[in-house]
């Protein structure tokens, strides 16, 4: 039997830059993983519509793990193996705190995403991410109706720090604020993780924890990376990601995620 059978790989800042595009030795690498029997899947704060091209690119055929952590989904079919949401209306109770913060808010539900204003760091997000953002006329009422998934909270990491110490009292244990990039600050439902939906992933292929690998290079990828067989962070990754991990992975010029890949799994990768 294999040493693994599930890898499961971070999307930004670990297989795909700000030019957006895979690295097509990876996408050759992973395509003959999967051809060879190997599950392979993602785990992204994206939404589904953000993250279709990449799985089909991929040809990604086990649950994808969404909004960083709060769904799986099978890429396929669409069902749903896990859904979670933040408590009703506590988006439109903290609006006071980041409505007039030096921020730029999105919210989502319902495979939609919305925004306050179309700003241009919300425009430039929406250009990476291929999505839509609707403005919302009436924020604050509309804000406490219905179930959202997640709150992004896109901004220089100072301020994002700052809007970090003013939500945590207020939120309490009703969600978790986790960085998943310098400039991205996420509120998620609490319990709400990628590690969490790994478990998911790997009990539905009745595939044993010990026999994972889990990528990532943020904050929101440790939970992942500790409960996985083997952790991996990105060479890029910030100091505490690295040492929560197994295994960095070497520079591109030492042959990057692809060159490691293969070595723990020369079955699949090799």
């Amino acid at each position: 039997m294999p040493s693994f059978g599930l890898v499961v790989l971070d999307l930004d800042g670990t297989i795909l830059d700000r030019s957006t595009t895979l690295d097509p030795a990876l996408v050759t690498a992973v395509r003959k993983a999967v051809g060879r029997g190997c599950a392979v899947t993602l785990a992204t704060g994206r939404m589904p519509a953000a993250t279709r091209p990449y799985w089909e690119e991929l040809d990604i055929q086990a649950p994808v793990i969404l909004y960083n952590g709060a769904l799986v989904r099978m890429p396929a079919s669409g069902q749903t193996l896990l859904s979670v949401g933040l408590p009703p209306g506590l988006p439109g109770r903290l609006y006071p705190i980041y409505a007039n913060a030096p921020v730029h808010p999105l919210f989502y539900r319902d495979d939609a995403v919305y925004c306050l204003q179309p700003t241009h760091p919300v425009l430039t997000y929406c250009r990476e991410m291929g999505v839509q953002a609707q403005a919302i006329a009436e924020a604050e009422s509309f804000l406490q109706t219905g179930s959202f998934v997640k709150c992004l909270f896109i901004g220089h990491p100072v301020d994002l720090s700052t809007l970090r110490a003013e939500l945590a009292p207020v939120t309490g244990p009703a969600a978790r604020l986790v960085q998943s990039r310098t400039d991205y600050l996420e509120l998620l439902p609490q319990g709400v993780s990628k590690g969490a939906a790994l478990r998911v992933v790997a009990r539905f292929l009745e595939i044993p924890l010990s026999r994972t690998i889990a990528v990532g290079d943020q904050e929101n990828d440790l939970e992942m990376l500790r409960a996985a067989g083997v952790g991996v962070a990105m060479p890029n990754s910030p100091p505490r990601v690295r040492a929560g991990a197994d295994r960095v992975a070497p520079p591109p010029e030492a042959g990057g995620l692809v060159a490691l890949l293969a070595e723990l799994c020369p079955e699949y990768f090799g």
